[in-house]
């Protein structure tokens, strides 16, 4: 115990100071956050028990996360904290999944370092508090790297390590799809190191087939409707081979990689790029680069005497992980954070490029190690600081030319002003566009009425058996729009049509409300 006092005093501060922040600045959601509320909301009311995400047949992960917040939400009633406090249970469990699997490959210092740094790391910080799937993949990440590196470090083999292995395999891949690729590169590395045999070869997949039977139960009973998303919806081959351009190429190393190392990984990328992410993408590539000189000569080696021969060959097979992270990241039709995050569990390669420099007698190199240390941890702490001090939520809004989607700031404040408004003003059902629709629903209670579908967006969410209701075409017309919305002048002309005088229009920051009025009524 005394060996892992460092890291017990990390996971002890990681949990403290994230709790602190999910109270101060994580009190609303997004649409897919409350989606994930409303699917609780319904389990925990008996109305409902999903397998996988409302709207779509894929992510399992989703629901489970659901599933979770049904406790929180028996003990002190539906809201977005009672929501969010299982993802940062998790997010302190996958902190020691990531500890354990570090000291399996490294010794104890630079397990310890790379859990402060994992622990700090920019581009992760806001997935911690979010529902969006994600929590179950950041937790089978570093237990799928400790199976297998159980399975590569045994002199005889055991049936029952692969069983296991393939175990977790099969339930991976019924969680989150886009683990595919991580346990498929595992599998491969098994195969050149002639770790399987017929016998641990039928356990290994006897295993998966257990793990990801529910899955398959659901699709032979929902006429493949997952399987059919994941081969054929998901997938697009249109523009392939622009995505293997020369222009993609220089895209990403230029423009989207400093934005993935700053704590703007959140659905899409901003416009622009915070200092904090071309100081980490500078000093992880240089980690990288370190790593990859002394490992790649080692190739030979790693697979005649294993990955976990020697620090090289543990780098080699961290970078080999890298680079099996960024298969979905290259592949996807629009590359966005999420399909890249699994490679932030392997910048162990990063602690330790920083542990090699501060072992050196050079002072010089010592200075090197220590200054990237330094950097790392200024980083991370702006990284908490604007995380805790910024109330808000991040989502989409259509941009001024009505085809595409940009990213936006709503501030909490502004979501409380328009629930405040519509509850004072008695308002009972809006209009209001696709990115407010469910987070106004789950964040009333359920108690407003919200829709899209007036904007022409046909997005259905709620299973058949709990009909999803509309505003009426009798009552008063509201909508809630961003303030800059390309709608708000044609919405604000058509109420004045149809009421013979001006709507109500009230901004609370970045968002309005815009209410018919008629013109037997007094002005207000």
């Amino acid at each position: 115990m005394r060996r892992h006092f460092a890291f017990i005093l990390i996971l002890v501060a990681t949990g403290i100071v994230r709790f602190v922040i999910l109270f101060v600045s994580q009190t609303h959601v997004t649409s897919d956050e409350a989606i994930i509320g409303l699917m609780a909301k319904h389990i925990l009311e008996g109305r409902y028990f999903p397998f996988y995400f409302y709207g779509t047949s894929y992510n399992a992960s989703c629901a489970w996360e659901a599933y979770l917040a049904v406790v929180p939400f028996a003990i002190a009633g539906v809201g977005v904290v009672a929501l969010k406090t299982p993802m940062v249970l998790l997010s302190l469990v996958c902190l020691t999944l990531f500890y354990m699997m570090t000291t399996r490959l490294y010794s104890i210092r630079v397990a310890t370092l790379s859990s402060f740094i994992f622990a700090l790391w920019p581009g992760l910080m806001k997935w911690h508090f979010q529902p969006r799937g994600y929590a179950f993949y950041f937790l089978f990440i570093p237990a799928l790297i400790i199976l297998f590196l159980i399975i590569e470090n045994e002199k005889v083999r055991r049936t029952r390590d692969f069983f296991f292995f393939g175990l977790a395999c099969g339930v991976a891949l019924w969680s989150m799809e886009l683990l595919l690729i991580i346990f498929a590169g595992l599998w491969v590395l098994l195969f050149l190191r002639r770790k399987f045999s017929i016998r641990t070869f039928a356990a290994c997949v006897g295993g998966f087939t257990i793990g990801y039977a529910p899955a398959i139960w659901w699709n032979l009973t929902h006429g493949l409707r997952n399987w059919h998303f994941l081969f054929f919806e998901k997938p697009e081959v249109g523009g392939l081979g622009a995505r293997f351009g020369l222009p993609a190429w220089r895209d990403i190393f230029l423009h989207e990689m400093p934005k993935f190392f700053s704590t703007d990984t959140v659905l899409w990328y901003y416009p622009g790029t915070p200092w904090t992410g071309h100081v980490l993408y500078f000093v992880t590539a240089i980690a990288v680069v370190i790593a990859a000189w002394c490992a790649l000569p080692k190739i030979r080696s790693a697979f005649s005497s294993g990955f976990a021969a020697t620090d090289a060959t543990k780098d080699l097979l961290m970078l080999t992980l890298v680079g099996a992270s960024f298969v979905p990241y290259i592949i996807a039709p629009l590359r966005v954070p999420g399909y890249f995050l699994g490679a932030s569990f392997f910048m162990s390669i990063f602690a330790r490029c920083i542990d090699r420099f501060l072992a050196q007698k050079e002072m010089s190199l010592r200075a090197l190690g220590a200054t990237i240390l330094l950097a790392t941890i200024i980083c991370g702490a702006v990284a908490v600081i604007e995380t805790a001090t910024h109330n808000q939520i991040e989502t989409l809004t259509l941009c001024p030319n009505r085809q595409d989607h940009c990213m936006m700031r709503v501030p909490g404040a502004d979501i409380d002003g328009v629930k405040h408004d519509l509850e004072q003003n008695g308002i009972k059902a809006v209009w209001t566009t696709i990115s407010f629709v469910y987070p106004l629903i789950f964040e009333t209670g359920e108690k407003l009425i919200a829709s899209e579908s007036i904007f022409g967006v046909d997005r259905p969410v709620y299973p058949p058996s709990i009909p999803k209701p509309e505003p009426s075409s009798q009552d008063r017309t509201v909508f809630v729009v961003e303030t800059n919305s390309p709608y708000r002048p044609e919405i604000e002309t058509i109420l004045a049509q149809k009421g013979g005088v001006p709507p109500r229009i009230t901004e609370h920051g970045t968002l309005t409300v815009i209410e018919q009025r008629f013109a037997s009524e007094s002005l207000r």
